[in-house]
């Protein structure tokens, strides 16, 4: 059980972040003369760096929903748990991002501090359809659900 719990969170959280890494690599490569720079520099500060206090809580509330969900049976709820607590965690991103750019000064007359929140908005959505797709590989196709056995025919005696 213990096992399945640590696969499943890895497995998750993995795909999640590969699946944002490569999408926001992609876009960010459409307006720049250094693709390697771009995937290895830019992309990484974008994603755990705007998207970094997500990512942790998300990872939490993963090994939290997984270890609360194992006993369940049912693959919806587990699906359920793990997007819901996705949504709340790029919500709390955002309001923290919010918060701290209106601290800062970004809500008087200088609209940088906004813009680091639209950027952060914009790869939050794209975060919240890399875990989507993550959650349902994980759940739906690679750790499925087993079933129940099906009992044994029993064989019907010729009648002769």
């Amino acid at each position: 059980m213990v096992r399945r719990i640590v696969l499943e969170v890895v497995l998750i959280i993995g795909i999640t972040v590969a699946l944002a890494w490569l999408v926001l690599g992609a876009l960010a490569l459409t307006d720049s003369a250094d693709p390697v720079g771009t995937l290895v520099d830019q992309t990484p500060r974008v994603l755990f760096g705007l998207l970094g206090i997500a990512l942790g809580l998300w990872t939490v509330l993963v090994i939290i929903g997984a270890i609360l969900q194992r006993r369940r049976r049912r693959v919806g709820w587990r699906i359920a748990t793990h997007l819901v607590s996705l949504l709340a965690a790029l919500a709390v991103n955002i309001g923290v991002l919010t918060v701290i750019s209106v601290a800062s000064g970004g809500g008087q007359g200088e609209d940088w501090g906004m813009l680091v929140v639209a950027i952060a908005v914009a790869a939050g959505g794209l975060l919240l359809v890399a875990g989507t797709v993550a959650v349902l590989l994980v759940e739906l196709l690679i750790l499925r659900p087993k079933k129940p056995a099906e009992p044994a025919a029993t064989p019907v005696p010729d009648s002769v």
